[in-house]
């Protein structure tokens, strides 16, 4: 079965060579091409190279920008003297063929995976690949082992930055409040391991309310009557300026989905001036803001490419970043340190540094 895919960039695809402009995406018009006439071919090539990536991304359907987008970013640094060839396949594509095409790439010099998007789809690629270091983009640390990572910013680091600010500020008696749901339940597990370390349980010092709707009104004088120091919520639910010196602490993906609603509060995040001219060349390429997705395509790229330049295991090795300093581990996955914000008249605010936080210091 012949199935015609869409592409709006990069035709060098076809032709595997990594020296055209693959940042005038606008020039390049749009056209169809056959599954194996876009991907057989390429095939062939790689038997002849020593360093090949292989790229799993959302090429069609309803996500296909989410791919394209994240494909843009993680070659933007590419170029032929590097000796790093690639090849995409489309995660959305689940025809029989596709998988004649997986069985083919295992005997290729496939140094690493880069992808999925999503969780739900890591663990075919894990059983097909076992051999293969696989970089998903997913934050779901059930997915790790052994030679698949979960990438993404995920909540045990997060939770895990916040708490070791907290603790070093003395923040010494906290509100949770979360939503019932599956969210909530894993926050409420993290949360309490990582106050355990500093001999805080549910109780006196840490109450924990979950609810299934509630009023920003009645939320805010439930945070004030409550006699606790600090509150943490992943939902918009208080009203930040009516509370009574009460710290409010979320995680990044909410703080900065509308930095207007949550301007005050307090989150673990990345900031540095690689992140920063990323982002100021990817708009200037592209004309858009890029997503944490394509940073971290970005970054995943970056770390495959300097593996391969140096000869050394992508594995067991410690990485700086857009996305903050990271080890990749075998055994507990990939660890970031991450920076404490606050959000301020919409501007990011940086409270403690990493470097200044002991327990991220050490935590590797």
């Amino acid at each position: 079965m012949h199935r015609s895919i869409r592409l709006f960039l990069l035709l060098y695809l076809a032709s595997c060579s990594l020296d055209k402009n693959i940042h005038r995406q606008e020039e390049i018009p749009a056209q169809e091409f056959r599954f194996d006439e876009l991907f057989d071919p390429r095939l062939k090539l790689l038997d002849q190279k020593e360093n090949v990536v292989l790229l799993l991304l959302p090429l069609s359907g309803s996500n296909s920008y989410i791919g394209m987008n994240v494909l843009n970013a993680c070659l933007m640094d590419l170029n032929e003297a590097q000796n790093i060839d690639f090849y995409v396949v489309d995660t959305t594509d689940t025809s029989r063929e596709r998988y004649t095409i997986y069985n083919r790439l295992k005997n290729k010099n496939l140094k690493a995976i880069i992808g999925p998007v999503f969780s739900s789809e890591t663990a075919q690629y894990g059983a097909l690949f076992p051999n293969t270091p696989i970089l998903s983009f997913s934050n779901n640390l059930k997915i790790n082992s052994g030679h698949v990572f979960a990438c993404g910013l995920s909540l045990q680091d997060e939770i895990r930055a916040l708490v070791a600010y907290a603790n070093a500020q003395q923040i010494n008696s906290f509100l949770i409040m979360l939503p019932n749901g599956e969210l909530g339940d894993q926050i409420v597990e993290i949360i309490g391991l990582e106050f355990k370390k500093y001999g805080m349980e549910e109780g006196d010092d840490l109450e924990i309310i979950r609810y299934t709707s509630i009023t920003r009104k009645a939320a805010t004088k439930y945070a004030n009557n409550s006699n606790k120091k600090a509150v943490f919520i992943i939902n918009p639910i208080l009203t930040i300026s009516k509370l009574e010196d009460i710290q409010v602490f979320t995680l990044s993906s909410a703080a900065l989905s509308n930095i207007e609603v949550w301007d005050g509060v307090i989150f673990a995040f990345f900031d540095n001036q690689e992140q920063q001219e990323f982002v100021k060349k990817y708009r200037s390429v592209f004309g858009m803001q890029p997503t944490i997705l394509d940073i971290m395509g970005y970054d995943l790229m970056k770390i495959v490419k300097e593996s391969i330049i140096s000869r050394s295991p992508i594995v067991q090795n410690y990485y700086q970043s857009c996305l903050g300093e990271f080890f990749l581990d075998k055994k507990s996955g990939l660890r970031r340190k991450l920076q404490i914000f606050r959000l301020e008249n919409s501007r990011k605010i940086e409270l403690t540094p990493s470097s200044e936080n002991s327990e991220l210091s050490t935590d590797f």
